[in-house]
This record gives C-alpha cells, sequence and structure tokens, in this order.
C-alpha cells in the first residue's frame, strides 16, 4: 500500500506544478512582464474559465463511461502527458508578436486546459477507487499532499529565481519536464480493475439532476469555490503585491512564497494525525480559520517579518486543505455510492471542477475592476500611488477573507457522514 501510494503521489508533482504556476504567474507574466492589453488577458481568462467549467463534467462523464483494458481512467493519463507539458512550455514561450499576445494567450490557455483535465480529473478520480476507509485515505494523502506541497514550492516559490536568473522560456522548460515526469512515474502505482465497475449508465443530465438534490455535496461545493478562490486570488495577486507594495525582490518573493508551502510541507503528517483523530468536518472548520488570520495582516503590514509570520500561519491552514479536500470528496462519493449502487468519480470531480472554475472568471474581473479603476500602470520601477497599493491589499487580504466567512458559514453543518475505519461493505463487494 505505502509503495504503491508513492507512485501515485507523484502525479501531484505535475497536478500543482502546472497549475500553481500558471493560477500565481500566468496573469503577471503576461500583464506586467510582457504588456499585453489587461483588458483583453483577463477577457481570455473569463472566456478559458467558462470553458475550462464547461470540459469539467463532460470529461468526467467520459471517464466513467470509458472501457478499455488497461482501465478507465489510466489510458487517458498515458496519453495526454506529454502533449499538456508541451502545451505548458508553450504558454511561457509565446510565438507571436505583441500585437497578437491576447489571441495566442486564449489560444494556448484552452488547449493547456483540454489536456491538464483529461489528466488530471482521472488521475484525481483513481484516489477514492483506490483507498476506502479513512485510515488509507488519511495515509496515502500523507505522501500525496508531501509530494503536492514540494510541488507547489516548485511551481510558485522557484519561478521569481527561475525567470529572474534564466529567464521565462527556461523556467517554462525546466517546471514542465519535471510535471510531466510526474504524471507518467505516477502510472507505477495507478491502478484499476475495470471489470470490477458497474457500468456507468447515467447521463451527463440525468447525473446534474441527482447532484442539485444532494444538499451535501452542495454544501462542500460552495464551500470549496470559496476557499479554492480565495486560494487562487492570494497567489494571483501576490507578484504584485511583492513589487508595488512591498518593494522587495525576485529572491524576497520567492522567500514569501516558500514560507507558505514549506509550513504546509512540515504540517501535512500532523494534520494526518489530527484529521484522524478528530475527524474530516471539525478538521475542515479548523483549516478556515487558519487561512482566515494568516491574510488579516496583508490588509496594513509593511514589514517583512509580519508578512513571513502571516504566511506561515497560512501555510498551517493550507496544509489542513489540501489534506482535506479529497477526503471530503470521497467520503461524498462514498455516501453517493452507498444510495445509488453506482461509483461516479468522474462525474463528482467533474462537476466540482465546473464550479471551481467559474472562480477563475471572478478572480480576472476582481482583478481588471481593481486595476482598472485605481489607475494601475505596469512599470519596471515597482512605483504605484497609493489606490493602487490599497487595490492589491484588498485583493489579497479584506476580499479573500469575506470568501473564507461565507465557506466556513457553508460547511459549518456538513451533512454528509465520515469516512468509517473500517472498509465498507460496498468497498468490500468490490
Amino acid at each position: 500500500m505505502a509503495i504503491k501510494s508513492g507512485w501515485y503521489a507523484l502525479g501531484n508533482l505535475g497536478t500543482n506544478i502546472f497549475s500553481q504556476t500558471f493560477a500565481t504567474f500566468a496573469l503577471f507574466f503576461y500583464i506586467d512582464h510582457l504588456r499585453a492589453p489587461l483588458g483583453a488577458i483577463t477577457a481570455a481568462m473569463a472566456v478559458q474559465s467558462v470553458w475550462h467549467a464547461v470540459l469539467n463534467p463532460a470529461i468526467g462523464q467520459l471517464s466513467d463511461r470509458t472501457r478499455t483494458r488497461f482501465g478507465r481512467r489510466i489510458p487517458y493519463i498515458a496519453g495526454f502527458s506529454l502533449p499538456l507539458g508541451i502545451i505548458f512550455f508553450l504558454l511561457w514561450h509565446p510565438m507571436v508578436s505583441h500585437r497578437w499576445l491576447a489571441e495566442y494567450f486564449l489560444v494556448i490557455v484552452i488547449l493547456f486546459d483540454l489536456t491538464y483535465l483529461t489528466v488530471v480529473l482521472n488521475w484525481t478520480s483513481l484516489f477514492p477507487e483506490m483507498f476506502r476507509t479513512i485510515g488509507e485515505r488519511s495515509r496515502a494523502q500523507s505522501p500525496r499532499q508531501v509530494l503536492g506541497v514540494i510541488a507547489l514550492l516548485i511551481g510558485v516559490a522557484a519561478p521569481p529565481l527561475l525567470y529572474g536568473h534564466l529567464g521565462w522560456t527556461m523556467m517554462g522548460l525546466i517546471l514542465a519536464v519535471i510535471g510531466t515526469a510526474g504524471f507518467f512515474l505516477s502510472l507505477h502505482g495507478s491502478r484499476e480493475q475495470p471489470a470490477a465497475a458497474p457500468p456507468a449508465h447515467w447521463s451527463l443530465w440525468e447525473s446534474w439532476k441527482l447532484l442539485k438534490d444532494f444538499r451535501g455535496f452542495r454544501q462542500f461545493l460552495a464551500m470549496n469555490f470559496f476557499v479554492q478562490l480565495t486560494l487562487g486570488l492570494i497567489p494571483a495577486v501576490l507578484p504584485f503585491y511583492a513589487k508595488y507594495v512591498l518593494h522587495i525582490s525576485h529572491g524576497l518573493l520567492s522567500l514569501v512564497l516558500a514560507t507558505i508551502f514549506v509550513t504546509a510541507l512540515i504540517l501535512i503528517v500532523p494534520w494526518t494525525h489530527l484529521i484522524r483523530r478528530i475527524g474530516s468536518h471539525r478538521s475542515i472548520r479548523w483549516t478556515i480559520v487558519l487561512l482566515a488570520c494568516g491574510i488579516i495582516p496583508f490588509s496594513w503590514a509593511t514589514s517583512l517579518t509580519v508578512i513571513l509570520v502571516s504566511t506561515m500561519v497560512l501555510g498551517a491552514g493550507l496544509a489542513g486543505f489540501l489534506t482535506l479536500a479529497d477526503v471530503l470528496m470521497a467520503e461524498i462519493i462514498d455516501h453517493d455510492a452507498s444510495v445509488a449502487g453506482i461509483r461516479r468519480e468522474g462525474v463528482f470531480y467533474g462537476v466540482n471542477g465546473f464550479i471551481l472554475r467559474l472562480g477563475v472568471s471572478v478572480q480576472a474581473l476582481l482583478l481588471y475592476v481593481v486595476l482598472h479603476s485605481t489607475g494601475y500602470h505596469a512599470n519596471s520601477q515597482g512605483y504605484a500611488n497609493p489606490a493602487v497599493q490599497d487595490g492589491f491589499r484588498v485583493l489579497v487580504s479584506l476580499i479573500p477573507l469575506l470568501f473564507l466567512v461565507a465557506a466556513f458559514a457553508v460547511i459549518q453543518r456538513f451533512s454528509v457522514p465520515e469516512s468509517s475505519k473500517q472498509r465498507s461493505p460496498l468497498a468490500l463487494r468490490e
């Protein structure tokens, strides 16, 4: 079990390096470095968000219906990992003139989403199928999330050093190679039993209708939407915040970002034990509280020391959320399977991804409104008037805090049963 989960966990290298590097630096690269038009790039992000949202349930349904001698999920991971790595590299190596940057960005991110979702949704859908009890899931989450946080560290903290010394193209190439290798290596620990899975006769529309009546899933979706929107908005704004508010170098930005993920890396194993002791429901509430405490000082701090302490608290909350997100989703899938008699991991992850991706549109809209209304202008000196600086503080602190309050409110009485300590009857039959 430990060896299998260790190999499987390597998929988190590609999952988090690709997603977090994109979420943190894509807008900064195209808007601040390449000086592409703000409105066109944020509009492209909004279009990409809708495209990504629509793809999620469609790919999930296709995955659930797939039948091959290699399984439902593994052929997609094996076939799309290399194209994903190539497209990720091209994101950081524009092959057009400045005039066509916005159009190039839109095409690349559409292709990136198609390949990324195909690989990651199938890789993620293996988790509840391979690991069934709270013990198995929490133990499997340890190596998975340790590698996941290492990938976050590489994808978020390393880029300022890489593009600062080697340039954006080499940064894209290095990260593309690491992420693609992670997906291929994860296949050594990925196992399916195609014949054991009951056929998925549910149509996409029937699945949506059923999930609409699943109160616990709606609670999870709302909570996950607000938390993920927070965790997406903060890193996307931090490069701007570091340059125009804190006036710190690329190296110190790497230190700020690294503090978040090193703290999370250290605390993943303690979180695993805490979840097994107090359960997933109480743990997720503590996670949200820690995240909120970590972002409050960004609204007023000017000292790097205060920022570093805040990022440690933020990292503690991040460790809990990374460990809990898939545990909670697995509990939802188990509960649905006990009622419907069919396991539909792809549909649940697809609908979850649909809802989450709409948050990118919200993120792009917030960034555009704040930067446009405050008079932001990209410049190499890091100069920004007080209105622009206040705008970045609102984006990185006040708005995320409101999202976290909403997340806590909706998950306070989570109605889905927690994972049992024993393997369920359904799991035993399989």
